[in-house]
C-alpha cells in the first residue's frame, strides 16, 4: 500500500504524539544562542535509557511495526531528514492488536527536529530518504504492559505492507 509522505507539524502528528520546537518566550539567552524550556513534559516512572539508531534508506516495504503501551519515546534527529511509519494507539490492552496500514502515515522529520511518541502508538525505526543517518530515543527501561519487548515487531493486520508513494 503506497503511502504520501507527510511533513511533520503538530496538528498533523497529534494523534500520534507531540512535536517539539521553539515556542513562547526565550527562557534564556547569551551571544550567539537562545533556549526555550521547557518546551514540553514527560513523567517517567522508571530510569530513563537514551539510545542512538544508526539507519539507512527507507526500505522497499515496511510489514511491521511496534509500539510502547506503557511509557512515552522521545525521538530526534541529528543533521539528517528522516522518514517514520506511525499508527494510531488503539486497543492498547489488547495483546493480539496488530497495526493497520489504512491508519499508518508516514511523517518527515527534518533534521534538528523531534516528537514525543505518545503511550501506544505504532511505529517503524525511522529512515533516511537516501544515504546514512543517525537519530536519538529516550524511552522509559521497564517491562511493557503487553511484553513485546522481546519481539517488538507485529506484522499488519493482513499481513499487508507499507511503502513510500
Amino acid at each position: 500500500m503506497k503511502k504520501d509522505l507527510i511533513e511533520l507539524a503538530p496538528e498533523a502528528f497529534a494523534p500520534f504524539g507531540r512535536v517539539l520546537e521553539p515556542h513562547g518566550e526565550i527562557t534564556k539567552q547569551g551571544e550567539s544562542w537562545q533556549c526555550w524550556s521547557p518546551l514540553d513534559f514527560m513523567t517517567p516512572s522508571a530510569p530513563v535509557g537514551v539510545g542512538i539508531v544508526t539507519c539507512q534508506q527507507f526500505p522497499a516495504s515496511v510489514d511491521a511495526l511496534e509500539r510502547h503501551v506503557s511509557r512515552e519515546e522521545l525521538l530526534w534527529t541529528t543533521t539528517t531528514s528522516l522518514v517514520m511509519a506511525v499508527d494510531l494507539p488503539l486497543h492498547m490492552g489488547d495483546a493480539e492488536a496488530r497495526p493497520n496500514a489504512n491508519t499508518t502515515q508516514i511523517f518527515l522529520l527534518s533534521a534538528g527536529q523531534a516528537v514525543i511518541l505518545a503511550r501506544g502508538v505504532w511505529h517503524s525505526p525511522a529512515f533516511t530518504l537516501e544515504g546514512a543517518g543517525r537519530y536519538f530515543f529516550a524511552v522509559e527501561f521497564k517491562p511493557d504492559f503487553i511484553d513485546q519487548d522481546k519481539q517488538p515487531w507485529i506484522r499488519f493486520i493482513n499481513g499487508e505492507a507499507i511503502s513510500l508513494g
